[in-house]
């Protein structure tokens, strides 16, 4: 009866760590560079969580519309000349602005 029983939990171990693995593989790196649909979505997180604040309805910067017309060498220039100097975009990593860039450029 141990056998069968040390039988069962090796092999439900196994299951379970297999499933892990697999799970892990599917996950989306969150530091990985994305492109297209997947980019655009994590951009419109990116600006809800960190710029929403300040660029939303009842903020006191640009409402997400008008950043979104300016041309894109325009709204560049201004996320990297921020005028809160040290916040936002400045603290943002690499993959997170061009998320936003993407989310930007997207209708």
């Amino acid at each position: 009866m141990n056998t069968f029983g040390t039988r069962i939990g090796s092999g439900a171990a196994a299951i379970l760590l297999s499933v892990a693995m697999l799970l892990s593989a599917c996950e989306v790196d969150s530091d990985r560079p994305l492109t297209g649909p997947q980019a655009i979505e994590r951009g419109e997180q990116v600006f809800e969580f960190n710029c929403g604040a300040c660029h939303g309805v009842d903020g006191q910067g640009p409402s997400l519309e008008q950043i979104k017309a300016l041309p894109s060498a325009e709204r560049h220039s201004k996320m990297a000349n921020h005028p809160v100097a040290g916040q936002i975009p400045q603290r943002l990593r690499a993959h997170e602005l061009s998320d936003l860039r993407e989310f930007f450029e997207s209708k």
